[in-house]
């Protein structure tokens, strides 16, 4: 029997406020397999993030701003919506010393009570495959002001060997989320005209390697470069995509 939305925010909830997941395994191989793949991501983000400057803007999650925000990065006003009471005071840390307003807000992303466009730009990072995506990019459509954008950071789950290590590892993830897969991109593109970036295909396969071989040490290696500078190049070839680990995903309100 399907669990019903509430069910599944319960589940959610309890997961974040008791920092149930256990993520010790995989954080060696993703310092290997993503050490300079974070620093295109960083890079990327750089350059998107500029259409905050002024805006109002509306992350769904916390504080994920915090790690992709830069010293030039100042919205005109910054809300931060969380399903967890926890997450939601970390976030609110984070902002004490920050000189643009941040409010924060103890809501489900399924079902934002903001008014029709209202934001410029919602965001987040690893937050979709956690929610219902017909519902929150319905939502997060409605609360776009016209022409407004969206950027968003996420987990995919079309490769099989992702699909077969998600299932021998369940202990990293919460019960009920759901990597993005071909049909979640169809909803999306339903609502918004949309381009992306692909992460992670090639590097995890060397940096699996390159961990063997150095241990949890020495990131910074030709192995990882290797794999690395192949998922650039591929990630440009529209084939390959379902293989990829992650996407930056960012476009505009139809």
């Amino acid at each position: 029997m399907s669990k019903t939305r509430k069910e599944i925010n319960e589940t959610e909830k309890d997961y974040w406020n008791e920092g149930k997941l256990d993520r010790t395994k995989i954080k060696k191989l993703r310092r290997h397999a993503f050490f300079y793949s974070y620093k295109r991501e960083k890079k990327i983000l750089n350059t998107l993030l500029e259409d905050f400057n002024g805006q109002n803007v509306l992350e769904i999650g916390s504080y994920v701003w915090a790690a992709w925000f830069n010293e030039n990065t100042k919205p005109e006003k910054l809300s931060c919506i969380n399903i967890s009471e926890v997450e939601l005071e970390s976030g609110k840390k984070h902002a004490a010393t920050k000189s643009f307003p941040i409010e924060h807000y103890l809501m489900d992303a399924n079902d934002l009570t903001f008014k029709d466009e209202t934001f410029d730009v919602v965001f987040g990072g690893a937050i979709l495959h956690h929610l219902d995506i017909e519902k929150s990019i319905g939502h997060i459509h409605r609360v776009l002001k016209p022409g407004g954008k969206v950027i968003f950071l996420e987990p995919l789950n079309m490769n099989p060997f992702y699909k077969i290590y998600r299932k021998m590892n369940p202990q990293e993830r919460t019960p009920d989320e759901h990597a993005l897969v071909s049909s979640d991109f169809k909803i999306i593109r339903d609502k918004f005209t949309f381009d992306h970036y692909f992460f992670d295909f090639f590097s995890v396969i060397f940096g699996f390697i390159s961990l063997k071989i150095f241990g949890d040490k020495n990131y910074d290696n030709w192995i990882n470069k290797f794999g690395y500078n192949l998922d650039v190049f591929f990630s440009k070839i529209s084939f390959f995509h379902p293989l990829f680990a992650r996407v930056i995903i960012y476009g505009s309100k139809k």
